[in-house]
């Protein structure tokens, strides 16, 4: 029987694999060993698994231990697994072989044995009684590599799994040796990115079209966006949006058309409109539904890179929630223009943040205010009894927005997203820019120990362990802080 799993990614946020590389690679040159309890992102495309803690096992935890063999002590397993089953969570069984740097693989004892024990814990698992499917993987790293391999149960078959992700800056991506995917590109996609291999080479390029992005918000910043990293070959897109086109939007709306306006056009069919005219192998998938949606948010799991391109409290709480309990790096962008009376500026500005969970996220740098949020995420019904009531505006005031202004703050964060993937100089965390002045700040921040989102107690790599952000299991939409 042929596997039936789809591709399998393990993401590491970067404290994570800093420290179990550390326990991993001692001074004495022995293996040692961990395991990494796991949560699933059941994406469309891929299974992402999330390392949501890691177990270190020390000299006593062994009966034999050496710079080519290990062998741990039957009780040290039997508790691993029954963490592992009551916490509903996958394992992952890590060691290292120290001896090993660009390139490891797995060794005639590692998997001699594999096939029958994974085969008993899956059994172990069924006779438990969970319904969800338990994920078990076998992982070894060489100093600078990585073998994988995961038990599918269906086809009882031990196949590799597809990469290792550390989500630190630059993003790390260690591909599995014995996973074989055809990525070879087109020769029109060649020739119209040639002059960008001169530019961050074919590696990178390489991984640009190997991506997949999504993009909340298709308005006048993220129009942008999808049309800079279509450009730059961006190869799979998932657009969320549910606003058709108006013709206020035609001074910012890149790619919009009067024709579009007359039509009611979707903002996401006329920005795949343009991705497939840059790119005509590229794939985009369109959600026309609003953040809270059950549906979006299982679009979004499995992609390498989020984008939000919001001009809402209410939003920027969702996506900082999907970001952290799916370990997605997510790129905010924001504008603002504040104009006197006369219509003469005031104050104008932007500014975009890198989130990479287990860094900080805007929670932690008190970047959402939290009673707008929930204002932002009322229900129609409630919000219109609310505007009734006088507790908030019964009008929507349209803000100020310029298309230069936007293109500014857009093509920061691509080249931000790019220097994230083929890394040309320093990362920048938070950016802000000042239009009056032409100034350029960085902000450094660093994650609270007692966030709410991100911290020990947060949702920080629960995947589908919990319900998705502002969306009960039922599937009705509820407003969450």
């Amino acid at each position: 029987m042929k596997p039936t799993l789809k591709p399998v990614d393990l993401v590491f946020t970067s404290d994570q694999y800093a420290r179990l590389h550390a326990h991993l690679f001692q001074p004495d040159d022995d293996e040692q060993a961990a395991y990494a309890f796991v949560t699933p992102a059941d994406g469309t495309d891929a299974l992402r698994l999330l390392v949501h803690h890691i177990i270190t096992l020390q000299p006593d935890d062994f009966i034999q231990q050496s710079g080519v063999y290990l062998e741990v002590q039957p009780g040290i397993a039997a508790q691993i697994a029954a963490h592992a089953i009551e916490g509903a969570y996958g394992l992952v069984e890590i060691h290292s072989h120290p001896f090993a740097d660009a390139e490891v693989a797995f060794s005639e004892t590692d998997t001699e044995y594999a096939l029958p024990r994974f085969r008993w814990f899956a059994e172990q698992v069924a006779r438990d009684g969970d319904p969800r499917p338990f994920h078990h993987i076998m992982l070894v790293f060489g100093v600078n590599s990585a073998d994988s391999l995961v038990y599918d149960r269906a086809s009882d078959a031990m196949i590799p799994a597809r990469r290792v992700i550390v989500l630190e800056a630059p993003l790390r991506v260690l591909p599995v040796r014995a996973y074989t995917a055809d990525t070879a590109p087109d020769a029109e996609y060649t020739t119209r990115t040639s002059r960008q291999v001169a530019a961050f080479g074919a590696e990178g390029q390489r991984r640009l079209a190997a991506l997949k992005v999504g993009i909340v918000g298709l308005g006048g910043i993220g129009s942008l966006v999808a049309n800079e990293l279509a450009l730059l070959g961006v190869r799979h897109f998932v657009l969320v949006d549910a606003d058709r086109v108006d013709a206020t939007n035609l001074n910012r709306f890149v790619g919009g058309t009067y024709a579009d306006v007359e039509a009611q056009a979707r903002k996401i069919d006329v920005i795949a409109r343009a991705i497939v005219g840059i790119d005509p192998g590229a794939r985009v998938e369109l959600i026309a539904e609003a953040l809270p949606s059950e549906r979006a948010t299982a679009a979004l799991r499995d992609v390498d890179l989020l984008f939000g391109c919001t001009d809402t409290h209410g939003s920027r709480l969702l996506l900082n929630t999907i970001s952290a309990q799916y370990l997605l790096p997510y790129i905010d962008i924001g504008v603002g223009i504040f104009s006197d009376t006369d219509g003469r500026i005031t104050e104008a500005g932007g500014q975009y943040r890198v989130l990479l969970p287990g860094r900080f996220c805007m929670t932690c740098i008190d970047a959402i205010d939290p009673d707008q949020a929930m204002r932002d995420l009322l229900p129609p019904d409630i919000r219109a009894e609310h505007q009734r009531r006088g507790y908030i505006p019964n009008e929507e005031v349209p803000a100020p927005s310029v298309i230069f202004l936007n293109a500014v703050m857009a093509s920061l964060a691509v080249g931000e997203m790019l220097n994230l993937i083929a890394p040309y100089r320093e990362q920048v965390g938070i950016l802000y820019y000042f239009m009056p002045t032409q100034e350029l700040r960085r902000v450094e921040a660093g994650r609270r120990a007692d966030c709410v989102v991100c911290g020990a107690g947060g949702v920080i790599a629960r995947g589908d362990l919990d319900a998705p952000p502002g969306v009960a299991r039922t599937g009705s939409a509820v407003p969450q802080a």
